[in-house]
């Protein structure tokens, strides 16, 4: 290895240097603060937003017509807990009374919760010098302010409660984590895939069970009233709802493995088949093929208990999920890992940002015709994404399939050496 030359460390030193009021909370600190606040008042006033601000308009109009179990037996594509629902008909008659525009009273409540996210990034860095570089990296971060105030919908604050109850668990308090998870659970049930690394972040049974018994009884607490109106109905729409195959009009998928740089389509008749069928089983155990690997990966780290180890193992639960999820992922469902990426080497936010952020970015104002995102979005006006797309969602992909499968490679070859050692 070439030893780094005196000239290199001592532009490497006046670098970081020059870095170093990243340290402290300074004036930078506060233009940061509003530049990042000033980008989201923009979207959330002055743009339209995707195709589920009216989805959620629709929802929450009807759920003022009917009631939710009235809604929920008439149409089925109402998959959110009982919780949300009924916020977002509040909402919708605030909005209403106020002449407020639904999309603004949609957004904006959750351009706010965005704020705890960066302020739980900074409590859980307590202990690092670049904790005020880390709070501003996420406000500013273009997709935590795309997802958090343009798109319109509620994953944002699955990011929160994963953050809250990781911070519970960190400090080795199992109600508190228990109370931050089965809160998130009123809002989007995939606040589940941090529980198993949350429920291994404590060292023995008794907490263990009582992290999962908070959660449960917190979880279910909103669901209850209509649970016992209606339980199948509730059960069908919410618990066990199957997602969705999303796919452009042209029946492009937005999000899959097996799409890859059109591997599969390339391939001769005979392997493609096979190939086909193992696509076939994939779809058909969707579930199992993203919880099994998560779950384990879970336990190969469960000795990792620190907040920044905790954080690692949620950001690699996560890319599992992207990675093995064939069967439905929206463009939204990336905005529940968008904090997590802090906690692995910078390099993983940056590759992160390049490709996920990029992918979702260029679609967006692809979609809206407009790089400022100000004109209506028509997802449907394409039917056939340009190559250029296709190859973003590609690098997208792989970088979720690659880095999962590193994450769960290294914490496998740490619990060998800890078997072989013992």
């Amino acid at each position: 290895m070439t030893a780094t030359s005196p000239e290199a460390r001592s532009g490497l030193q006046a670098f970081g240097e020059r870095l170093h009021f990243l340290q402290s909370a300074g004036p930078w600190l506060w233009i940061a603060l509003a530049i990042g606040t000033a980008l989201r008042a923009y979207l959330v006033i002055a743009t339209l937003g995707t195709d589920d601000v009216a989805i959620w308009s629709s929802h929450a109009g009807w759920t003022v017509e009917y009631g939710l179990v009235g809604y929920y037996g008439w149409q089925e594509v109402f998959n959110h807990p009982p919780f949300i629902g009924k916020l977002m008909s509040w909402l919708w008659l605030f909005g209403k009374a106020t002449d407020i525009p639904f999309r603004v009273v949609l957004r904006a409540p959750f351009a706010l919760v965005d704020l705890g996210n960066a302020w739980l990034l900074l409590k859980l860095f307590q202990g690092s010098r670049f904790r005020y570089a880390i709070f501003a990296g996420y406000w500013l971060h273009p997709l935590a302010i795309l997802y958090s105030s343009y798109h319109g919908n509620t994953d944002t604050a699955v990011a929160f409660f994963c953050l809250l109850a990781l911070r519970g668990a960190a400090q080795r308090r199992p109600l508190l984590a228990g109370v931050a998870l089965g809160i998130g659970f009123w809002v989007k049930l995939p606040v589940s895939l941090a529980a198993p690394v949350l429920l291994f972040a404590f060292p023995d049974w008794p907490a263990r069970i009582r992290f999962a018994a908070t959660a449960l009884l917190v979880g279910i607490s909103t669901y209850l009233p209509v649970l016992w109106e209606a339980p199948l109905l509730v059960f069908q729409r919410v618990i066990a709802y199957p997602g969705l195959n999303i796919t452009t009009p042209g029946g492009t998928p937005i999000w899959t493995v097996w799409s890859v740089f059109g591997i599969v389509d390339a391939l001769p008749a005979g392997p493609r088949g096979v190939v086909e069928s193992w696509i076939r089983f994939h779809a058909h155990h969707n579930t199992l093929a993203c919880l099994l690997p998560l779950v384990i990966h879970a336990w190969l780290r469960r000795n990792q208990r620190t907040a920044r180890e905790l954080g690692v193992s949620v950001c690699a639960s996560f890319m599992i999920f992207y990675a093995m999820n064939n069967n439905f992922l929206s463009f939204q469902y990336l905005a529940w890992s968008i904090p997590f990426w802090f906690f692995p080497r910078p390099l993983f936010a940056v590759l992160a940002t390049l490709t996920i952020g990029g992918y979702v970015y260029s679609a967006y104002a692809l979609f809206c015709g407009d790089l400022l995102l100000m004109d209506k979005w028509d997802f449907r006006a394409y039917p056939t994404w340009p190559g250029w797309l296709l190859l973003w969602r590609d690098l997208s992909l792989v970088f979720c399939f690659v880095s999962g499968g590193v994450f769960f490679g290294a914490a496998a070859r740490r619990e060998w050496q800890r078997w072989r050692t013992a």
